[in-house]
């Protein structure tokens, strides 16, 4: 019975045993295996390296690396270099003639052995041995088996290269024992070239397998080929542990979390793990601050970027030393005023009034300084819409400001890249304005029956009537009451009357809104 051994994994570390500080670094290092991953060890520097370190903390214990190769290996004279060995198979050998079916040969040339096959090299070199076949014609037959053992419960690629010597082409199936392993696969439709082909399996417990090229077609014409280079390729692992005793202890825990404030930051540091202060303590931070309290506390007033370092040391000479926090403080750039431009506006005890029938555009004003960075964004919030715009210059604007004229509050909000951000509020008010239209016909039929001035902003709306003889014929002060065309509960006649409107609100003292309007009674 042909059979083979292949390789068992081996991991092996240079020391199984180490004592170190609390702190220390310890330098590890593995061979034996193409790939390593190490474990059980949050502070690996490297968990896929032959020569990792790790910081040692009081809870170390071990330290676990498997190791992992992959193997690659030719079949046993899988390639056919020894001529007619290291296989069992359930075709008939015949060294000079394979003119019947189910009978093979080992050789480099199929012509030398039939007739009617061509000359073709092996796959190898071209000139070396490989498996001549006359396909047999009973179908499932075993051309070729080994067994072999293999780390138990690894994954197999049993890969080999088949040749067609005639068409149609012949079918081989891989079996792990009796069972099948994937599909058939076929020989190259055509002749004279070679094909791989590939099945995995998994190794049983035992870690024998028996590995079987079964042939499958039942065809009396063509079904005749060439196979060579049977290899297995798999990856097989292994382990090694590396135990671990701290000597003492004089570890640190700090809160890694960043720290950041705009314009000044204050902040306390301990180590959580010395809560009795039994450690000697040297904090140092790269603003020259240095300190040998147990805890750490100070404020940073400047803007910029802060780091440092705690170092302490135990009486039994071990020591620990880590980065403090990453520790930053941005700058609030400043707002400094909301303006508005347009004709007829004006601030009026801190209120800006707008004329809406004018063109009307916001200025935000806000410090200069380039040093704060490119990034930073102005945000201009007008009735919940906001605009972006991007300056590292002292003033923006909207030219024309898109508002509704009505009173509202118009904020301004600068976002540094940072975060920190300054707001302004303005309120807006406008001016008063009127529609007047030129006739309306009171005539009873619920079509413009009423003269209606539609007015903006008006807090009062004084409407005086006049006839042609200058009678005052209707006076109204609110914006929402209309003449209906009647004088004194009589419908006028119908004609030319001559209107005087004033609008007025809380601003409008500082500026006259008065329309003189001819409007014409239509019957």
């Amino acid at each position: 019975m042909a059979s083979a051994i292949y390789g068992q994994c081996t991991v092996a570390v240079a020391q199984d045993s180490l004592t170190a500080c609390v702190g220390d670094t310890i330098f590890l290092s593995a061979s034996g295996s193409n790939e390593y991953l190490w474990s059980h060890d949050a502070t690996l520097s490297c968990d896929t390296c032959a020569s990792p370190f790790i910081i040692l903390s009081d809870t170390s214990s071990y330290v676990l690396v498997k190791g992992t190769s992959q193997i690659s290996q030719m079949a046993t004279n899988g390639n056919f270099s020894s001529g007619n060995t290291g296989f069992l198979t359930a075709y008939t050998y015949n060294a000079t003639s394979i003119w019947n079916e189910g009978t093979y040969a080992v050789g480099p040339n199929p012509n030398a052995v039939h007739p009617n096959f061509g000359s073709w090299g092996d796959h190898t070199t071209g000139t070396g041995n490989y498996m001549l076949v006359n396909g047999s014609t009973g179908g499932n037959k075993i051309l070729w088996r080994q067994i072999v053992s293999f780390p138990p419960g690894v994954q197999v690629t049993v890969k080999w290269w088949m040749l067609t010597f005639v068409t149609p082409p012949g079918s081989l199936q891989l079996k792990l024992a009796g069972t099948n392993i994937g599909n058939p696969v076929s020989t190259p439709n055509s002749t004279g070239s070679w094909s791989q082909a590939t099945r995995t399996f998994t190794v049983p417990a035992s870690g024998s397998a028996t590995i079987n090229l079964v042939t499958t077609s039942a065809a009396l014409s063509g079904n005749d080929f060439g196979i060579d280079d049977i290899s297995y390729q798999y990856d097989c692992e292994s382990y090694d542990t590396v135990w671990i005793a701290p000597k003492s202890d004089a570890q640190i825990l700090l809160d890694s979390t960043s720290l950041f404030a705009c314009d000044s930051l204050c902040f306390t540091l301990e180590n959580e793990l010395d809560t009795l202060g039994l450690l000697n303590y040297q904090w140092v931070l790269n603003d020259g601050t240095t300190d040998t309290s147990s805890v750490f506390t100070h404020c940073l007033v400047d803007s910029g970027n802060y780091s440092g370092y705690l170092i302490t040391s135990s009486s039994e000479g071990c020591t620990d030393s880590v980065a403090l926090p990453s520790m930053r403080v941005g700058y609030t750039r400043k707002l400094d005023s909301i303006t508005f431009d347009g004709e007829g506006s004006a601030n009026i005890n801190g209120t800006w009034v707008l004329d809406p029938d004018q063109t009307n555009a916001l200025h935000v004003y806000f410090e200069s300084l380039l040093a704060s960075g490119p990034d930073d964004s102005l945000f201009v919030s007008v009735n919940n819409t906001q605009w972006l715009i991007s300056s590292n210059d002292y003033k923006v604007s909207l030219d024309p400001l898109p508002v509704n004229p009505e009173p509202q509050t118009i904020c301004a909000y600068l976002y540094t890249a940072d975060g920190c951000v300054d707001s302004l509020c303005q309120e807006v008010a406008f001016y008063p304005t009127m529609t007047v239209p030129n006739f309306f016909t009171p005539n009873g039929d619920m079509v413009n029956d009423r003269l209606d001035i539609l007015s903006e902003n008006a807090e009062q709306l004084h409407q005086r009537i006049y006839n042609r003889w200058g009678q005052l014929v209707y006076e109204s002060f609110l914006p929402d009451e209309s003449w209906d065309g009647t004088f004194e509960g009589a419908p006028v006649a119908a004609g030319v009357y001559f209107l005087e409107i004033e609008a007025s609100n809380a601003f409008s003292q500082h500026r006259e809104i008065i329309v003189r309007h001819a409007v014409h009674v239509m019957r």
